[in-house]
């Protein structure tokens, strides 16, 4: 098997939930060895057990919920008491040869357990130390604890411009957490490369209020700068009637997207079946269309309806134009293109078989690969503690004092 691009590099995950197990579990795709901290006298990660997502239970076949096998497969659980000296002390053990340690726990409780950078950089000065939180290590809500929906969502001013006064609306469940986790994985990577350059190790800090920020950055731009908030997207009151949505015969949606419509105008125009329009001196420049735009939304809604969807899109081909299926996650299982670009593998466990999603990136020589599903709670304490020197004696004292499982 071609090894991983991370192959040789160690790390040392002390997550739950989503954000950072769901960054560990692609550097893991990528070849890096995680070893997964996990509480066993809690249950361990939460996402272990399975509950329902809008009422819809994910497979209960699975001993271990599908959804943990997503975000922590290629992972060695090992269950750790931390609330004990000898616990804290194997913790430490690991990080004297690790090379990262990543987590998203509450800063308050990771400084309280003794776990904070300053702490580990006299265990392992080149450690690279990942910390991933809701609003950041500073100012009034260091301390606060963020899912994505709060953090990522609420606060930054996306859930507010998506949302109408009438219609809140909540974001789908993880996509804060699993935007974010690929900004981890490829922080913790540009640490590791800098380390090679330099010999030294650094502290990381990744926050969810941030990277929504960053990703919002036209409507914050333009709050900072010009103290306003671009109105909401109103499709029946667009600018652009080429940067807009409508509906199709089949009742479905298409998403034309042509921001510089000069360029696509005259193509555009023969795809609609109004060659008239391209020298119409209405329509003739992309400022005219602008200010036509009340005329020609309400005519591309009648032109739309009178095909498919899948008309539409082949017209889409056929004249270069750029249009995207609006497409629910049924549509999305069952695409020949996301097949066709390897974003999906079926895998086995408890005899039962399911499709997981491969992580966003591929790599031509060294190619990322799902090599393990997710383990047991707990599953791997003795033949990782046996790799550090820990003998069977060890471990059967360790296990009655209740330090590991």
């Amino acid at each position: 098997m071609t090894k991983g691009a991370l192959e040789g590099v160690k790390i040392i995950e002390m997550g739950h939930f989503l954000l950072v197990p769901t960054a560990t579990a692609m550097l893991a795709d990528w070849g890096a060895e995680v070893i997964k901290i996990e509480n066993f006298k809690m249950g361990g990660d939460a996402v272990r057990f399975p509950v329902p997502i809008e009422g819809v239970m994910p497979p209960q076949e699975l001993k271990i919920s599908m959804w943990f096998h997503y975000f922590n497969r290629n992972k060695k659980s090992v269950g750790i008491d931390l609330k004990t000296e000898k616990g804290k002390e194997i913790l430490f053990k690991l990080i004297e040869t690790a090379d990262v340690f990543t987590t998203n726990f509450d800063a308050g409780a990771i400084e309280k357990q003794g776990l904070d950078y300053e702490t580990l950089k006299k265990i392992n000065p080149k450690l690279i130390y990942c910390q991933a939180t809701g609003y950041g290590t500073k100012g009034p809500d260091k301390y606060k604890p963020g899912f994505d929906y709060a953090a990522w969502w609420a606060r930054s001013g996306m859930m507010d411009r998506i949302s109408t006064d009438e219609d809140p609306r909540p974001q789908r469940a993880g996509l804060g957490d699993n935007q974010v986790a690929p900004c981890i994985a490829g922080a913790v990577s540009a640490a590791l490369y800098a380390r090679e350059k330099t010999g030294i190790g650094q502290k990381v800090e990744v926050n969810l209020f941030h990277f929504a920020v960053f990703g919002a950055a036209f409507d914050i731009g333009a709050a900072l700068n010009m103290g306003v908030n671009i109105p909401k997207t109103d499709r029946t009151r667009v600018s652009n009637f080429m940067w807009n949505v409508y509906k199709t015969k089949d009742d479905k949606w298409i998403m034309f997207v042509m921001p510089q419509t000069d360029l696509f105008w005259d193509r555009f125009c023969k795809a609609i079946g109004n060659p008239e329009w391209e020298h119409d001196e209405r329509f003739n420049s992309h400022m005219k269309r602008v200010e036509q735009n009340m005329f020609l939304i309400p005519e591309m809604d009648k032109i739309a309806a009178t095909k498919t969807a899948d008309e539409w899109d082949q017209v889409a081909k056929d004249f270069d134009i750029v249009l995207g299926r609006v497409q629910t996650p049924l549509d999305v299982a069952n695409d020949q293109q996301a097949y066709e670009n390897g974003f999906f593998e079926e895998v086995e466990v408890d005899g039962y078989k399911f499709k997981m999603i491969h992580s966003p990136v591929t790599f031509s020589e060294t190619p990322g690969t799902i090599r393990t599903l997710a383990p047991e709670l707990g599953q791997d304490t003795e033949t990782v503690l046996m790799d550090y020197g820990y003998s069977w004696d060890d471990l059967s004292a360790l296990k009655e004092q209740g330090v590991i499982i």
